[in-house]
């Protein structure tokens, strides 16, 4: 066991000594970067270029749907690089279905291609802070959530805004899958918290792509109904801060909010149920949102 001092320098920079013989063993040296994870109250110091990894995926006799699962799962698991290889060759529709699930990597990127051999690599070395990547999350639903608020209404209506929202469901997956990809190399007991933190988002903007497709198919949302939606916005907005400062009282805050928009929310779906009930998908969905917002704010409560 090794101990080191923290010691200040200038105003506001903390700084530790690195055991000399650990910085030569890993043939650093000064100016070199080291990459800093953070796992529960411990903090793991890792050189930023670490040995590359390479899977290998055998098509044989799979599905397009069985071998693309395989390729997100091994991207997720933090593979560097990805091959797809066949005893003969690889068939064009299944080609082109794996360079089209790629565009979902972010990062991974096709990098060569035999008849036989299909090869994806990772080119964004930096794997980036996750806490950084579910906010980009958040932040993009949460836009399409103000978008599709403001534009579904029969006074309101812009079926391009709503085409554009159902469009950046796909943006959003992109980053869900950084995410567990980011956590693939970390442990404990906040790994876990963040998976439900973006699968939440995920799921949220999910149904509201889902609104928005019923919308733009003939679907309507009473002009009435609105402002009372609009509450989700406030409420989701709200989750930013819960996150970003671990505040177990603005998520208490937010899951009473969300308590008492299911009290109202709940009237209008007994309402619709009986004289729209063509229309009931559309405000479950909504209803669904409120309720993975809630689900954000009990896993901050979690994490502090």
């Amino acid at each position: 066991m090794d101990y080191r001092k923290i010691q200040l320098t200038g105003e506001s920079t903390y700084i530790l000594s690195l055991p000399k013989k650990w910085v030569k063993k890993n043939k650093l040296d000064k100016g070199d970067v080291l990459s800093v994870i953070e796992r529960g109250d411990n903090l793991v110091l890792k050189p930023r270029e670490e040995k590359e990894t390479e899977a290998e995926i055998s098509l044989e006799k799979k599905s397009l749907e069985l071998i693309s699962r395989s390729l997100i799962t091994k991207y997720i698991q933090g593979f560097d690089t990805i091959v797809i290889t066949s005893k003969k060759y690889i068939p064009s529709e299944v080609r082109a279905g794996l360079k089209n699930i790629s565009s979902l990597l972010i990062g991974m990127e096709q990098f060569g291609e035999t008849s036989n051999e299909l090869v994806f690599r990772m080119l964004m070395r930096e794997k980036g802070d996750v806490v950084d990547t579910v906010l980009r999350m958040h932040m993009m639903s949460l836009s399409s959530l103000e978008e599709l608020l403001g534009n579904i209404t029969t006074e309101n209506y812009n079926e391009h805004i709503l085409k554009g929202i159902i469009q950046r469901d796909d943006e959003i997956d992109k980053f869900y899958f950084l995410v567990l990809r980011q956590l693939s190399s970390t442990g404990g007991y906040e790994c876990g918290m963040w998976v439900q933190v973006a699968k939440s988002i995920e799921r949220i903007s999910d149904h509201i792509e889902n609104i928005a497709n019923l919308v733009t198919q003939g679907g309507k949302v009473r002009g009435k109904d609105i402002e009372v939606y609009k509450e989700l916005i406030d409420m989701y907005s709200s989750l930013k801060f819960a996150l970003m400062n671990k505040s177990s009282k603005r998520a208490d805050e937010i899951i009473n909010k969300v308590k008492n928009f299911r009290i109202k929310e709940k009237r209008i779906i007994e309402d619709i149920r009986e004289k729209e009930p063509e229309t009931l998908l559309i405000y479950e969905s909504f209803r669904r949102i409120g309720e993975y917002i809630s689900d954000i704010a009990e896993v901050v409560i979690n994490m502090t």
